[in-house]
């Protein structure tokens, strides 16, 4: 069975349905991203000087054991700590390689949204677009998030994550 990315090149029926992708990544940055953050025990500013050596791992017990009758109960928590920092990274490194030109401001709403939690009326105003402007601005920016994230994910060896896309049914039902 070919994976995602082999059907996006093979597949010419395959069609993103934008609507529900761009739900679909909102959802994502708003509670999976706030979940590995607060997990892993980042800030947003933990982030901004994400060139993987900034942060710090967390630090096991030199024997490994802990007090609950020998399990290493330690190596699965580190382990859990370690895949949210690395999807933390993921996702603001996703946000930053976003476009930012002044037809495609896609990091900027991003990261005002997302990164500092600013309202969509404050980003709005600030972009000066009005409200259906910049709803269909913001929908281009997650779905282009959506793209982006998977280079990211692989980059930072969390390709579990699932595919932030979601698809349309071709004529055939497929």
């Amino acid at each position: 069975m070919a994976d995602r990315a082999e059907q996006m090149t093979l597949d010419d029926n395959l069609e993103v349905d934008s609507k529900a992708t761009a739900n679909n990544v909102r959802n994502f940055l708003t509670f999976k991203f706030e979940h590995f953050q607060n997990y892993a025990g980042l800030n947003v500013s933990d982030l901004s000087v994400v060139d993987d050596s900034h942060l710090s791992s967390p630090k096991m017990d030199a024997s490994g054991v802990s007090l609950h009758g020998g399990i290493n109960h330690t190596e699965s928590s580190f382990n859990r700590i370690m895949e949210a920092e690395q999807a933390c990274k993921a996702i603001y490194k996703t946000i930053k390689n976003c476009r930012n030109g002044g037809r495609t401001p896609y990091q900027k709403i991003l990261s005002e949204a997302y990164l500092h939690n600013m309202e969509d009326y404050k980003i709005q105003q600030e972009l000066g677009y009005e409200d259906s402007q910049y709803y269909i601005k913001k929908r281009q920016a997650l779905c282009e998030f959506a793209d982006r994230f998977e280079k990211w994910k692989d980059w930072y060896s969390i390709p579990y994550l699932k595919d932030l896309h979601i698809y349309r049914k071709n004529k055939n039902g497929v």
